[in-house]
């Protein structure tokens, strides 16, 4: 049995990143087995509910964003705490947990949310895209044990570039959400079919493509586009939508605590996304019973079964989300049905439990070899 796990994280923003290692250290926390000790390099949003869950991370400031002192400063927390398990995400969590156990001995888990995504359309950002990507993945070829991926997609994705640890899929999962908690936010039209998008903006997500079909092939004109989130598109965004004549039938929310009061509300939830790992937003919403919409990027129709748990069009084929959008438009009946079988799947396929009780076989698992 692991007794303790240091869970390693940027804690920039809040995405599904952030929001697994929060349900992760909460739920251990509650449990006996492994006390989680959480460990951020920015004292932000994670570490703000973190602290409102009772959990007090350690923030790991550098002097830079690739201070070599944090190697140092962090087996002195690990010393410390007698922690021989790191569970790390993100490439600078695996960077340096690999320079780590040149000194130190210990375990180390990683868990693959998504691929690499640009930081900007600017040579230099692609640049330091590519040499991140390539940092990480020799860090994780020499410095890790046992490689997580939250769907199969993404395992067979990093086959080949991951070779030298063991590989295993774990999804993630949440508990069940109950709509009835959530009041509906004033900013849903009643008269509406309220479609939603909830995450971050950026290109990967396929708001563009959302604003183009709205435009030119969703035909029902009671569907509004609601998109609860921020990021670096949405100004682009906005300005996107007035060229295409639709702004009047989009709402930008930018980042809002209540996200969650959102999606019990929307009538459709949108993942109109270029690849994906395994949203959050996704599980949130079928627990919520809400009717999805998603295309086939990456692993979303692993999770959505076409025509039963909700509907799958091809990704960046504009026609057929309009098409989509439509047919759950118009039946109130069909989004029911969607919906009620998506929270059947959730409950017994995505669970918090199941996924914390798979990553302790997986602690278990990379500790085998410090014994």
């Amino acid at each position: 049995m692991v007794d303790q796990v240091a869970i390693l994280s940027p804690g920039e923003l809040f995405g599904g990143v952030e929001r697994q290692v929060l349900d992760l250290c909460r739920y251990y926390g509650e449990q006996e087995n492994p006390r989680p000790l959480p460990v951020v390099f920015h004292d932000a949003e994670l570490a703000q509910r973190l602290r409102e869950a009772g959990l007090e991370p350690v923030v790991l400031r550098g002097r830079s964003r690739y201070d070599p002192g944090l190697v140092g400063r962090l087996q002195r927390l690990l010393e410390a705490a007698g922690v021989r398990l790191l569970h790390v995400h993100g490439y600078k969590a695996t960077v340096l947990a690999a320079l780590l156990r040149r000194r130190y001995r210990c375990a180390v888990v990683k868990t693959v949310h998504g691929r690499p995504e640009p930081v900007g359309r600017r040579p230099l950002a692609a640049a330091k895209t590519f040499l991140n990507h390539r940092l990480d993945n020799l860090a994780t070829t020499r410095g890790v044990d046992i490689a997580c991926y939250v769907t199969a997609d993404l395992r067979r994705r990093f086959a080949g570039e991951h070779t030298g640890c063991r590989a295993r899929v774990v999804p993630n999962g949440i508990r069940p959400l109950d709509g009835r908690g959530f009041a509906r936010p004033a900013e849903l039209d009643p008269g509406a079919v309220n479609a939603g998008i909830v995450g971050r903006v950026t290109p990967v997500k396929g708001i563009d493509l959302a604003l183009a079909a709205l435009a030119d092939s969703v035909r029902d004109q009671r569907v509004v586009l609601h998109v609860v989130g921020d990021g670096p598109q949405r100004a682009e965004l906005r300005r996107l939508a007035e060229h295409l004549g639709v702004s009047h039938r989009v709402r930008f929310h930018g980042f809002r605590r209540d996200a969650h009061a959102f999606l019990a509300h929307l009538d459709i939830v949108l993942m109109p996304s270029r690849h994906e790992g395994l949203p959050y937003t996704l599980l949130e919403a079928m627990s919520l019973a809400r009717a999805v919409a998603v295309s086939d990027g990456g692993g979303l129709p692993e999770v959505v079964e076409d025509g039963r748990t909700g509907l799958v069009f091809p990704v960046e084929d504009v026609k057929a989300m309009g098409a989509v959008l439509d047919a759950l438009a118009a039946s109130a009946e069909l989004r029911r049905r969607l919906g009620e079988a998506a929270r059947t799947v959730q409950v017994e396929r995505y669970s918090l439990a199941r996924m914390a009780g798979t990553y302790r076989e997986v602690y278990a698992a990379a500790m085998e070899g410090m014994l």
